[in-house]
């Protein structure tokens, strides 16, 4: 069975994106999904932020190893089939180490917001006519992206960053991140579920995307 890949980015690899690539693993499929994170000016080398790792254990998210902060490169955005900023800033700069990856591209809560706004019925059109990819669940959230209305501001893309903030900033950035992780796993759970249904089962949904 293949693997969807999935990068979460933020600034220092310390705080956002490790928690959400942690809790995504945590509720997703080990099996179909592997979830990375990595940071635009990463502290390379750094362990999760204490406060946050606290806050991740009192939500039940346990580290079975180590984080170690990386820098976001080339290589690993070629790499994820499906890659999630913390900020637009984020998203814009795997772009630029990858002009091709702007469509697989979103801010965490974008991806949140388009799938939470996409009903079973739509879904299973838009997994029909993407039957043949193995990343069909990526692809009919791409096509709707121009679709579902955008949130207005666009700063509502972002979650802000704790670092160097209160426990307070830190809880509520990690509240953000756990309901827009929640969104996006039911996604993929109703994914499953209809592919199942209509084909021969979820792995139809959650294979790895080729490469040119």
């Amino acid at each position: 069975m293949t693997t969807l890949r999935i990068l979460t980015i933020c600034t220092g690899n310390i705080c956002r994106s490790p928690f959400a690539a942690k809790l995504l693993a945590s509720k997703l499929d080990r099996t179909q999904f592997k979830v990375t994170s990595a940071g635009t000016s990463a502290m390379l080398g750094d362990p999760m932020q204490e406060t946050m790792q606290r806050i991740a254990a009192d939500m039940g998210v346990w580290w079975r190893d180590e984080h170690s902060a990386r820098v976001l490169t080339h290589g690993l955005v070629g790499q994820a089939d499906l890659i999630l900023g913390m900020e637009r800033e984020h998203r814009s700069q795997a772009a630029k180490l990858q002009p091709s990856a702007v469509r697989r591209a979103f801010t965490l809560l974008e991806f949140a917001h388009i799938v939470s706004s996409i009903n079973d019925d739509r879904l299973q059109q838009l997994l029909f006519q993407h039957k043949r990819s193995p990343t069909a669940a990526i692809d009919a959230v791409m096509r709707m992206r121009g679709v579902v209305p955008r949130l207005s501001p666009e700063h509502l893309y972002d979650l802000q960053d704790p670092f160097g903030k209160s426990r307070q900033t830190y809880a509520r950035s990690a509240a953000h991140i756990s309901q827009a992780v929640d969104q996006i796993v039911s996604f993929f759970q109703r994914t499953a579920k209809l592919t199942a249904a209509s084909q021969d089962g979820p792995s139809a949904i959650v294979g790895m995307q080729d490469r040119k």
